[in-house]
């Protein structure tokens, strides 16, 4: 049996899943950065902000990386939620575009 191809001619793999800290900060970065980078080397990854209660710049920076990097490989990128305060990050640094966060979700 061979492997499944997807509509963009990429192998229907699992996507990675990355729950990101809600302390999402420089001092969180050491473990965040590597996952990031294995999972741009993948087909598909799916980001979950939904805890992130604190954000720098840093990490924004970094999710922005990862994010061109995947666009550049075969990585499709998804989030299954995003907290308030990593919207707002978003929004005040003019991100929205690049990240594409998905919407508040009503309470």
């Amino acid at each position: 049996m061979g492997s499944k191809a997807s509509s963009k001619g990429r192998p229907d793999t699992v996507a990675a899943a990355i729950a990101l800290p809600a302390d999402c900060r420089l001092g969180a970065l050491d473990a965040l950065a590597p996952q990031l980078r294995e999972a741009a080397r993948g087909s598909a990854a799916t980001l979950d902000g939904a805890a992130v209660e604190k954000v720098d710049g840093v990490a924004m920076q970094l999710l922005v990386a990862f994010r061109r990097a995947a666009a550049a490989g075969t990585c499709a990128v998804t989030w299954s939620a995003a907290s308030d305060v990593l919207r707002e990050a978003s929004s005040l640094l003019g991100l929205d575009g690049e990240l594409d966060l998905p919407a508040a979700r009503p309470a």
